[in-house]
C-alpha cells in the first residue's frame, strides 16, 4: 500500500515539474508576430486639471498602436499601454510635453522596485527555484 502510494505522489510530482519546464519553454521560445504590448507611466511635474488630462488622453488614443491611456489625477501620473514596436514611451513623453506646455517625465523604477516587481513569489519557494532553473536553460 505504502508503495503504491509513493510511487503515485512520485509521478505527479514529476508530471507537474515536465508540465512547468514545457510552460516556460513554450512562453520563452518563438516571440507573438502580433503587437507587443507594453505599459509606461508618465509622472506630471505638475497639476493638470480635468479638461487638460482628457485632452490627453484623446490625442494619444487617436495614435495607431495606442490601446488604453488611464489618468490619476490626484497623484498626477498618467498610465499608457501601447505598442512598443511602434511608440517608444520617451517619445510619447516628448510628445505630452510640447503639445501641452507640461513639464512630465517618465517613471523610472529603481533597483530596490525592479528586484521586488512581483511581491506574490516567495522567493525561497520550490516553485520559484524550479521556474528559475528551467528559465535558465531555456534562455541560454
Amino acid at each position: 500500500m505504502i508503495k503504491k502510494i509513493i510511487i503515485g505522489v512520485t509521478s505527479i510530482v514529476l508530471l507537474l515539474v515536465a508540465t512547468l519546464a514545457i510552460h516556460i519553454y513554450m512562453v520563452t521560445s518563438e516571440r507573438p508576430k502580433g503587437p507587443n504590448w507594453a505599459m509606461s507611466q508618465i509622472d506630471f511635474n505638475e497639476d493638470i486639471d480635468s479638461l487638460k488630462s482628457e485632452n490627453i488622453k484623446v490625442d494619444l488614443l487617436k495614435k495607431e498602436g495606442m490601446r488604453d491611456a488611464r489618468i490619476n489625477l490626484s497623484a498626477d501620473y498618467m498610465i499608457v499601454l501601447y505598442d512598443r514596436v511602434k511608440h517608444n514611451p520617451h517619445d510619447l513623453v516628448k510628445m505630452v510635453n510640447n503639445d501641452y506646455a507640461l513639464q512630465s517625465s517618465l517613471f523610472q523604477p529603481s533597483e530596490e522596485q525592479l528586484a521586488a516587481s512581483c511581491p506574490a513569489i516567495n522567493k525561497s519557494s520550490l516553485t520559484y527555484k524550479l521556474g528559475s532553473y528551467f528559465e535558465k536553460i531555456f534562455t541560454n
